[in-house]
C-alpha cells in the first residue's frame, strides 16, 4: 500500500513538473517584453515615419513602406502611425496590408480601428489582421 502511494506521488510530482516546464516555456514565448522587442525601435521607426511622410505620391509611399516591411516588425502603436499618414481609408488599409503580417502584439488591433472612420474598413482591417495569424 505505501509502495503504491509512493509511486502515485512521484508520478504525480513529474506529471506536475512536466506541465510546469510546458507552461513556463509558453510564458517567455508569448511574454509581451519579448514580442516588443522584435519591433522598430522608436528611433529607427521615426525614420521610416518621416521618410514615407515627406515623400510625395502615395505609390511611392506604399513602395517605401513594403521595402522595410521586409526586414522589420511593427507594433500596433506604430502601425496605426503609420497609417495616418493617409487621408482616405483605402489607402489606410493598403498600408495596413503591407504592416499586418510583420505586426508584433495583434491583441492590439484596437490602435489600428481606431485609425478608421467606417465599420466596414474595420471589419476589413480585422480581417486583414486576422489573416495573418493563421
Amino acid at each position: 500500500m505505501k509502495r503504491n502511494l509512493f509511486v502515485f506521488l512521484l508520478l504525480s510530482c513529474l506529471t506536475l513538473g512536466a506541465v510546469d516546464v510546458q507552461a513556463q516555456r509558453h510564458r517567455r514565448m508569448h511574454a509581451p517584453s519579448a514580442m516588443v522587442e522584435l519591433r522598430l525601435s522608436d528611433d529607427k521607426f521615426a525614420i521610416l515615419y518621416n521618410k514615407v511622410k515627406n515623400t510625395s505620391f502615395d505609390d511611392r509611399k506604399m513602395d517605401l513602406i513594403e521595402v522595410a516591411s521586409l526586414g522589420a516588425f511593427y507594433s500596433c502603436e506604430q502601425c496605426a502611425t503609420m497609417m495616418s499618414i493617409f487621408s482616405f481609408g483605402d489607402k489606410k488599409l493598403a498600408a495596413l496590408r503591407l504592416m499586418a503580417p510583420r505586426i508584433v502584439d495583434p491583441h492590439r488591433a484596437y490602435i489600428i480601428f481606431d485609425q478608421l472612420s467606417f465599420q466596414s474598413e474595420k471589419d476589413e482591417a480585422a480581417r486583414i489582421i486576422g489573416g495573418c495569424r493563421r
